[in-house]
This record gives structure tokens, sequence and C-alpha cells, in this order.
């Protein structure tokens, strides 16, 4: 449990610095001890992929390799939120709120990939969520800001109530809320019919569903995305991302897999529309943010793929996927980030124009994000795209794979048109004498620089994601 311990004992500490009474010191500590904590957790977390399978409290936290890797993956993912937000508006006067809370919902998302028990797994979801109502309010001046902090809040609690509901059915179908029991009396055999367990079933699709942002449970994603400030947007579109799969795997690839007939076409199901939808909607978007919320509703339709499989090979395509979908969308939401600070309504595609002209640095960073998101090879979008579609055909879900791979093409249409502007002639858009901050640079760069290592060194990748999927507890179709 230490990775967790650091993270959650750097949140509470953060919220602490943040009242000392040196303007200064208040502002730079909180986020220097979250960035230190996590790598912290990250050098942990490595340390201890080498040793054994273990569980703590009661078989309620399970300290298995999935459990590391996405441990791993959150630690990233927090550190370059932090850099990114340095000297972010919503966060100067309130460092210490800003870096506690995305501690605390690092911390939720970690007890999610953790669960041993459906108690533990709501705890981690509510944890992170209710962290992120209050960040995605934080720009009290802005009513946009404000707006989306209560639509997330209205929309997750319907969320989570159903989830919550679904789990309790769950719970009186089995009479267990440990996963691995859960396990073992769904393959018994004698629940796979049973009307208690279909029901939860259901609920328990649509909470993680609304988590993970697939469709019909999308509406609230690209108008929250749009009003939360830049940072707490990339963190959503991958954080978030990241538990709800999480979830996901834990669950049905796990607990739930001796319902694998009963779940695997509706889940199936669920990722073409989801794919289909998010690829549309996300022509027909003029602003990046919102682009990117729909185009994230799109790849989380490509995940689902994977769950859909109900194999090894489809769990091991999705923990590589969501390696790559992190360094693309962060390093996509990087420039985002960098523009809204240089000029008015940078978060328009508009304020694109000409940006790899200007800064060929950012242009190729630019780049690389929208091809890797639209699977052009050799880049990693393209490796794990590729796998989940070879996972849906080997499961026999060969018009899965077809239907991923439309939605691929369609998102060419949009995706193309970003780095068409980006490297279009003409003046670029006027930019303003503030400087953005070198951090924001280097996660750029380097979540740039992450993408293609993800595919030139992909073997060491996979190996890592095939002994988390091996190593989660169960048995997973061969």
């Amino acid at each position: 449990m230490t990775p967790f311990l650091i993270v959650s004992g750097a949140g509470v500490l953060a919220l602490l610095l943040g009242v000392l009474p040196a303007r200064r010191a208040a502002r730079m500590l909180p986020t220097a001890t979250g960035i230190l904590a996590l790598v912290a957790a990250l050098i942990v977390s490595r340390v201890q992929w080498g040793g054994a399978d273990e569980t703590a409290l009661a078989e309620n936290y399970l300290g298995d390799h999935f459990t590391l890797l996405l441990d791993s993956i959150f630690a990233v993912i927090g550190i370059a939120i932090l850099l990114l937000s340095w000297r972010e508006s919503s966060a100067t006067d309130k460092r210490g709120e800003y870096a506690g809370l995305i501690m605390l919902s690092l911390a939720g998302m970690m007890l999610v990939a953790a669960a041993g028990t459906t108690i533990v797994l709501f705890l981690g979801i509510e944890l992170f969520s209710v962290s992120l109502y209050v960040l995605c309010a934080m720009e009290t001046w802005r009513s946009r800001s404000l707006e989306a902090g209560l639509k997330y809040l209205i929309v997750g609690a319907v969320g989570s109530s159903i989830l919550v509901y679904g789990l309790a059915l769950l719970y009186g179908a089995t009479g267990t809320t440990v996963l691995a029991n859960m396990q073992h009396a769904l393959i018994d055999g004698h629940m796979l019919r049973d009307p208690l367990s279909i029901a939860a079933l259901a609920m328990i699709v649509i909470g993680l569903g609304f988590k993970a942002s697939a469709v019909p449970l999308h509406m609230w994603t690209p108008d929250v995305y749009d009003g939360a400030p830049t940072p707490i947007t990339a963190f959503m579109a991958t954080g978030t991302k990241v538990a709800a799969f999480a979830g996901f795997i834990r669950i049905f690839s796990d607990s739930l897999i001796g319902m694998f007939d009963d779940w695997r076409m509706p889940v199936a199901i669920l990722a073409a529309v989801t794919i289909i939808v998010g690829n549309i909607a996300a022509l027909l978007q003029p602003g990046m943010k919102r682009m990117l919320a729909y185009s994230g509703i799109a790849q989380a339709g490509y995940m689902l793929i994977g769950i859909a499989a109900g194999s090894v090979a489809g769990i091991k395509a999705v923990l590589y996927y969501l390696v790559a979908y992190t360094a693309m969308t962060i390093a996509a939401f990087a420039v985002v980030v960098m523009r809204e600070r240089e000029v008015q309504n940078g978060d328009e595609m508009s304020a694109l124009r000409g940006i790899g002209r200007s800064r060929p640095m950012m242009g190729v960073v630019l780049t690389v994000a929208m091809l890797s998101l639209a699977g052009f090879p050799p880049l990693s979008g393209f490796i794990g795209k590729f796998m989940l579609f070879g996972a849906a055909v080997d499961a026999k879900l060969t018009w899965l794979a077809v239907v991923g791979a439309i939605g691929s093409m369609i998102s060419l249409g949009y995706y193309l048109k970003v780095v068409a502007v980006a490297w279009q002639s003409g003046p670029p858009a006027h930019d303003t004498t503030y400087r953005t901050p070198r951090s924001v640079t280097i996660v750029a760069v380097v979540s740039a620089a992450a993408v293609v290592v993800a595919a030139l060194f992909g073997e060491a990748l996979l190996t890592l994601c095939n002994e988390a999927a091996q190593g989660l507890i169960g048995t997973i179709n061969q």
C-alpha cells in the first residue's frame, strides 16, 4: 500500500502547507510536495514490481502487478498535471487546495485500481469524483467553470447512485463484497441466469459508463471539459478514463467473467455506439477542448473493445492503449494550455493557426499527438488500436473490429484538420507578452516523446502489460 499511502499523505500535507503565512511558500511548497511524492510513489511501484502479489486490509486492497502498473500511470499523470498547472490562474491563490485535491483525487484512482471489494471500489470512485467536482469549479470568477462543476456534480451523483445500487444488487446476488469470492460464486453456475445478477450487471455498466464517458452516458463530458480549467480537463481526460477502465477490468474481466456470455454483447454494442457517436460529433466542434472531449469519448469506445473481448489479449491491449492515450492526450492539452496563456480564446482551433511555422517544436508535438490519436503507424496509437482490433477478431467479434476501423477513418476528418491548421501559412494568432512557464513546454515535449518511445520500445511495455493482465485475481478467458 506504500504508493497509495505516499500519495494520500502528500495530499493532506499539501492542504496544510497552503495555509502557511509566507505567501511564496504557500504557493510553491504544495506543488513541490505533490511532485516529490508522486516521484517517490513511482519509484516504489517500480521497486515492488518484482515481488509477489499480496493483499492488505482483509483482501480489501490488492497489491498485484495490475495495481502497480496503474499506480505508475497515475503518478505520471499527476506529475504532468501539476507541472501544467504551474502559475495557473485557478491555482495561484489556492495552491494548497488545488494541489491537495489533485493528490487526493489520484489517491482515489489508486483505490479503484487496487480494489479487492466493491466497497473499496466505490469509495475510490467517490474520492476522486468529489475532488474533481471542486477542481472543475475552482475558477470561481468564471461562470463557465462554476457551471462545469455543478453539471459534473449533478450528473456524477446520478452515475454514482446507479453504480452503488448495482453493487448492492451484486452483493445480494452473491452474498459477498469480495471480488474473488463473487467470481467463484458466479463460475459455480447457480447465478448465471439470476435476475438480480442481470440487474446488477446493467446498473454497473451504466455507473462505470458515466465515468468512462461512454455513449449515451457522455452528455456531461463536452460541457464539463469546456468549462473546467484546462489542466483539470487534461486530468479528467486521462486520470478519470484510466480509473474507469480499471474499474471495468476489476469487475468485468475478473469478478463477472463467469457471466461473460451475458455481458459480452451489451458491452460490444456500447463500444460500437460510443465509437461512432464520438467520432461524428467531434467532426462538428470548432473548439479544441470540445473536440478533444468527443475524441476522448470515441477513444473510450476503442478501449471497450478490449473489455468486450474478455481475454488476456484484450486486457493487455487496453492497458497498453491507456498508456499511449495518456501520453498523446496530455501532449495535445499541453499545447492548448500554452496557447490559452498567450492569446485570447486560446482553446479555439483558430488559435493554433500557424503555430507549426512560428514554433516548430510545438507544431511537431501537436502533430505527433493528433496522428497517434488517429492511429497512424508506426506511432503507439496505431499499435494500441491494432491490438484491440486483433483481440476483437480473436474473440469472434470481427464486426466490432470493423466498426473500430470505420471510426478511425472518420476521425481523420478532425485530427488531420488540426494538423493542417497548425502548419497553415499566413499570420499566426496574435501573441501577448505573457510568457508560458517552461514546465508546460517540458510536459508537451516529454509527452510527445513518450508517444514515440511507447511504439519503438513497445515490446518492453507490452511485457509489463501482459504481466499485469496475467496477475489479475481469478481466471480470464485465454
